[in-house]
């Protein structure tokens, strides 16, 4: 039992087909393989540059968005904190006006009360004390 391939009868037919074979697989890759691999790699980095370059714009744009939306909500606040200090001066002023005008009618009010004398002067002083810190 001889090995087919050690035969030296057959040698040059076995290197023949050896190159031949060789060569053709060779065009093959050349020709059939690397072509469509290139094509494949060059639409993969052509995507993905696409897609950075759009990602990267995105980004800009939302970063820009979220400086607006700060930029607007601080100015909110102070809109509000200014609206809210102008409505406790208001409302300070309010109601220093009208603890006047009831200061102004107990004391009108007391006054008839001593004229008349009907009513202590210390019952009537709690009496307002009370109604004053109600109000």
């Amino acid at each position: 039992m001889d090995l087919p391939q050690f035969d030296t009868t057959t040698f040059t037919s076995q290197v023949f087909w050896l190159l031949l074979c060789s060569l053709v697989l060779l065009l093959f890759i050349k020709n059939v393989f690397v072509p469509r691999v290139v094509s494949i790699m060059n639409a993969r980095d052509k995507r993905i540059f696409g897609d950075t370059a759009r990602a990267q714009d995105i980004r800009g744009a939302t970063q820009k968005l979220q400086s607006d939306y700060d930029e607007k909500v601080k100015l909110n606040r102070m809109n509000a904190s200014q609206q809210q200090q102008s409505k406790l001066a208001e409302f300070d002023v309010m109601k220093a006006e009208r603890m006047l005008q009831i200061q102004k009618v107990f004391s009108r009010k007391r006054l008839a009360l001593e004229k008349k004398g009907s009513m202590d002067l210390h019952v009537n002083n709690s009496f307002v004390d009370v109604l004053l810190h109600r109000c």
